[in-house]
């Protein structure tokens, strides 16, 4: 990093982890999508994407389907899956500064009620949050992007229950 420029992002596993629900997103439930699948696909390592898929299974994200033609698929409908529930699920609360993550903890800022940031930085992190929480895996352009997966879910007969 450079001198001056400042860096604010998510962990590797969370984009690995957003990338991957997305991709099997775009399936729609149409299929199981394999690791190797989506491991090319998104240009994700495989033996990190299969701990990735595993623990978002166990978090009630994804399916799980073992055997030859196992793989995943979602546990919930697209809407429901935010970009936040995902980051947050990979790597914890996400902060923009350990003032707000440690705000109500024993660990709190010890300038808390007398610091001119804290309601900068409060503002900011409702900002963030607002913002990841308003993007979920249905609002995303898989037309573009993912236009295999389209086509074979516009084929699919509706079935009424």
């Amino acid at each position: 990093m450079l001198k001056g420029e400042a860096k604010m992002q998510i962990s590797r596993k969370s984009d690995y982890a957003l990338r991957a629900m997305i991709y099997v997103a775009a399936w729609e439930n149409d299929k199981i999508c394999s690791i190797n699948e989506i491991s090319e696909a998104e240009k994700v390592p495989r033996e990190y994407l299969a701990k990735i898929l595993k623990e978002l299974a166990l978090q009630g994200f994804l399916q799980s389907f073992k055997g030859i033609n196992g793989g995943y698929r979602l546990a919930m409908p697209r809407e429901k899956i935010s970009f936040l529930t995902i980051i947050e699920a990979m790597q914890g609360k996400v902060a923009v500064n350990d003032c707000v993550r440690k705000a109500g903890s024993a660990e709190a800022c010890s300038r808390m009620g007398g610091c001119a940031m804290h309601s900068f930085w409060n503002a900011e992190q409702e900002r963030v949050t607002k913002s990841l929480s308003s993007v979920n895996l249905a609002s995303l352009d898989y037309e573009t992007y993912y236009p295999e997966a389209r086509k074979k879910a516009k084929k699919q007969p509706v079935r009424v229950l």
